[in-house]
């Protein structure tokens, strides 16, 4: 073992309980965009606890690597990977997972071990006393599903986020280092494996590398290797064995998460994010977000179907320009729990009345589109001390929604009902401000977000490419299904809009070829291929929609038709089914309908088994047939559960 590990090396208990697999259910939370949920956790995670001195919290995140001259006692890692493919041998799947990781070692005559270092400063660090379990470095490095923080906002509540750091990590294994202000430091590595056999002796899924038995962690600065030591307040996670197999889109990635949820934060100045790499340098701070946002997102409308396209241009204009006329406008209002509550506004042709969320850490929680048609975006924003806390109550474990629903009493698991309060509060305020776009016309139909609280499952998140226009809400509920029910009255459908229209809503087919033209006169699709959809896994012909000149002479175009679609999930009997409504203004003799399921991280294709309309392929219906109405169709998923549904309808003329 070399000098500079200072005698640290693996500890791994005797294993005595119940033996554990390889499986990490938290990880799930992070598993479909890894890199853009490690940048999300680890920047809020550093906004939590900012020190007061008037600065803006700093994150770096920076590339390295580890060699065995240097810390020796690491690479006996090795040996404990060996030994969970001996113990579950008989386990085909697991022992090839543990040979991929047993791989990240064996890259040449001196062993290294590349890692990805997420750094913050002017931050509190984690203090740690021993035996306190009420501390934050005991919450992150040796406890699970605890959160204990001791910052301003409180942003993180579930002490879920640490999987995202070990998402990223192939063998599973950090090293933690920190420094509080008062100049106590402390340093541990973690490793998450699974029951193994070490020195023919069954050993725990977790071990500790440190030089005091795994007992705790090393807190003077001249047992801690080298390399690891810090000399200012904060805390540095060495994510290791990091090596993307496309370094370049990996960085793209961590860049625009920061650019897209992090914005509020920066242009505020409570925050600066750096990137550096052999790429070279990116550091996004207060005075140079403005050229990376229009860099990176020159588009000024965000016509996104979920939350991880987002494009935040539009809400960081509102933000930026806030107030100052020509489309900008702040409205404010204070409520009984939320107390003060801000809302940003960028009006402007062609917006698709999209609301973003967020608390008082200025990170976005999450998107909701308003059922209207006034074309804006909006910023709301709950700076209140006391609101910001319930509100992270409604928070999610990814922090990418607030719901009721995830505020219950844990015996009787109803909802608490200042939760209720909260969000009935925000319902009300964004119907206010609305209302105050829309001039508070009273002929004025609205939908606004808040409804979704009312149905199984939320349909202003269904179609965030669609331009809507829905009818107006009838009080009585369907008798065949028991949904909400909607009627054509006044539905005021704007066929002379010269702006593209988003997709997302009805395709309509027509002869002739599309080609793009700056003086072109039809708005159509122009994005065809040569081939037909294939149960959703191939696009459909005019997927990119433009003004264009039409050769009439040539293939076919596709012609975009805005008409409301709405969706609702239906339990009958245990069989959930999901209802579909269609405002259609004239007859279909052969439709097909692509639905996406939308979740928190990414948005999945699952097959479609049932359907009254049609023939169900995979996640698409074919030869769909409809006239000239309100048509509802009644589907149901494989998987037999309730989901927010984005759908794609389109038709041959």
């Amino acid at each position: 073992m070399s000098n500079s590990d200072n005698k640290c090396k693996w500890h791994f208990d005797k294993q005595t309980g119940e033996d554990q697999g390889p499986g990490d259910a938290l990880g799930q939370n992070f598993k479909g965009e890894p890199y853009a949920a490690l940048v999300r956790e680890s920047i809020q995670n550093s906004l939590d606890v900012p020190l007061e001195n008037g600065s803006p919290v700093r994150v770096v995140y920076s590339f390295g690597n580890i060699d065995s001259d240097s810390l020796e006692g690491f690479f006996d890692l090795k040996d404990h990977i060996k030994g969970c493919m001996e113990f579950w041998h008989a386990k085909g799947d697991i022992v090839a997972k543990y040979q991929k990781k047993l791989e990240c070692f064996d890259n040449g005559l001196i062993s290294n071990m590349p890692y990805l270092k997420v750094s913050d400063y002017n931050t509190q660090g984690m203090d740690y006393k021993n035996g306190d379990n009420n501390c934050p470095f005991y919450a992150f490095v040796r406890a699970s599903k605890i959160s204990v923080k001791g910052g301003s906002f409180q942003g993180g509540t579930y002490g879920f986020g640490k999987a995202a750091y070990f998402q990223l990590s192939p063998i599973n294994t950090l090293f933690i280092s920190t420094q509080t202000p008062e100049g106590k430091v402390f340093f541990e590595g973690k490793s998450a494996l699974c029951t193994h056999l070490y020195k023919h002796e069954k050993k725990t899924s977790v071990g500790f590398f440190d030089n005091t038995n795994g007992e705790r962690p090393i807190d003077k600065v001249s047992e801690i290797p080298e390399m690891f030591r810090r000399d200012e307040s904060g805390t540095d996670f060495y994510i290791l064995g990091f090596n993307p197999s496309d370094m370049d889109s990996a960085l793209k990635k961590m860049m625009h998460e920061v650019l897209r949820s992090f914005h509020p934060a920066v242009e505020a100045g409570m925050l600066e994010v750096e990137i550096r790499s052999t790429k070279g340098i990116i550091n996004i701070t207060k005075e140079s977000i403005n050229d990376y946002i229009i860099q990176e997102f020159p588009d000024e409308l965000d016509n996104s179907g979920q939350y991880r396209t987002l494009n935040p241009r539009p809400y960081y204009d509102a933000l930026v320009h806030k107030g100052e006329g020509k489309g900008y406008e702040v409205f404010e209002g204070e409520k009984e729990h939320l107390g003060k509550v801000k809302m940003f506004i960028k009006k402007v042709p062609g917006a698709t009345d999209k609301i973003v969320f967020m608390r008082r850490p200025r990170m976005l929680v999450y998107a909701q589109k308003a059922q209207s048609s006034l074309g804006f975006y909006g910023v709301f924003i709950c700076d209140d001390k006391n609101g910001d806390i319930l509100l992270s109550k409604l928070e999610n474990s990814s922090h990418s929604k607030w719901s009721r629903d995830f505020y219950r009493d844990e015996i009787t698991s109803d909802c608490i009902q200042e939760g209720v309060d909260a969000m009935n509060e925000l319902k009300e305020f964004c119907d206010e401000c609305i209302a105050k776009i829309a001039g508070e016309n009273p002929n004025n139909e609205l939908s606004i977000p808040g409804l979704e609280d009312l149905l199984y499952v939320p349909d202003s998140l269904l179609d965030d490419d669609r331009q809507s226009v829905l009818g107006k809400p009838i009080d009585n509920n369907d008798e065949e299904n028991g949904s909400p029910t909607t009627s054509t009255e006044k539905i005021d459908v704007d066929n002379k809009q010269k702006d593209p229209l988003p997709i997302g809503t009805i395709m309509v087919e027509a002869p002739g070829k599309a080609k793009s033209s700056p003086t072109g006169k039809t708005t159509a699709g122009t994005g065809h291929g040569k081939g037909k959809r294939q149960g959703g896994k191939e696009p459909a012909p005019g997927v990119d929609v433009d003004i264009t000149d039409i050769d009439e002479t040539k293939g076919k175009h596709f012609v975009p038709m805005n008409v409301p679609v709405r969706v609702f999930a239906q339990n009958i009997d245990g069989t959930i089914y999901h209802i579909v409504i269609i405002h259609s203004d004239r007859e279909v003799e052969n439709g097909k309908m692509e639905l996406i399921v939308c979740g928190e991280q990414y948005d999945m294709q699952i097959k479609v088994v049932d359907t009254d309309n049609g023939k169900p392929k995979e996640n698409t219906i074919t030869n769909m047939a409809f006239g000239n109405e309100v048509v509802k169709v009644r589907i149901r998923f494989a998987d037999n559960m309730p989901h927010t549904v984005q759908t794609k309808l389109y038709y041959e003329e």
